[in-house]
């Protein structure tokens, strides 16, 4: 009677403690998503601080056509600055994660964003700046689907061949066209196969560097001394003997 007894006792304080663990977990679930969103705004604020300047004077020079670029994509780096510090001022409230005003003005900077982010994908901006968008945009992707938003599509820079040919990259008979990255930003997605900053710093920690397609296939490098680090990140074509899932590089064209 008396096992009965504690058996019904211990039922109904777990049919007390669980709901209260329930909602200290979904609170502890909120305050890290709302920190994430607080970091990740951070993060852009700092990526974006120069970036207006330094699309402009990009635009101005070769191998940037700015006669090809619309008004309207000229303008959005600065409308980009702009929104980017009015989500920063609005991301401090303590309601971010259910505030209309913050989710409307990433709508916005997201919008903003797209003009940019399509002149990048028309022309053959620097790589710094290349480089410093892609991690811009991964970023605002990140908040668009917390706040189930469109995101921005990823387009790659148009190629350019050695001396400034022009060719793409999928011009050579017989190569294989990827990107050159470390083996752990190749499994995080094609954002990542661009930062040749997180590519370059992995590599120098002691990750492999691998060839990677626009369809995911991944190639194991057995020469890498063959590949410079101005290849980090960027779109290439590979011509060599394979072997399965191994490359031997003959030579490699940006």
């Amino acid at each position: 009677m008396r096992l009965r007894y504690m058996s019904m006792v211990c039922a109904a304080l777990c049919f007390v403690i669980l709901p209260g663990s329930a909602q200290q977990d979904a609170q502890d679930r909120e305050a890290r998503t709302r920190e994430y969103v607080q970091v990740l705004v951070v993060e852009i604020d700092q990526w974006t601080r120069d970036f207006p300047r330094d699309f402009y004077m990009a635009a101005t020079r070769p191998p940037v056509d700015s006669s090809k670029l619309s008004d309207s994509v000229k303008a959005g780096a600065e409308e980009l600055g702009v929104s980017v510090k009015q989500l920063s001022s609005l991301s401090k409230g303590p309601d971010v994660l259910t505030s209309a005003g913050f989710r409307d003005q990433l709508n916005k900077t997201i919008a903003a964003a797209k003009q940019v982010n399509e002149a990048l994908g028309s022309q053959r901006f620097p790589v710094v700046l290349q480089n410093k968008w892609d991690q811009i945009r991964t970023d605002l992707n990140s908040l668009a689907q917390i706040y189930k938003l469109d995101t921005l599509a990823y387009l790659p820079p148009p190629a350019l061949g050695r001396g400034g040919s022009g060719a793409t990259a999928a011009a050579v008979p017989g190569g294989i066209v990827g990107y050159i990255v470390d083996q752990s930003c190749a499994l995080k997605g094609k954002g990542m196969w661009t930062n040749a900053i997180c590519v370059a710093k992995c590599i120098r920690d002691g990750d492999k560097a691998v060839l990677i397609t626009e369809q995911g296939k991944i190639y194991q490098i057995a020469n890498p001394d063959k590949i410079d680090s101005d290849a980090y990140g960027l779109k290439v074509t590979v011509v060599g003997k394979t072997d399965a899932d191994t490359i031997t590089i003959a030579s490699l064209m940006m």
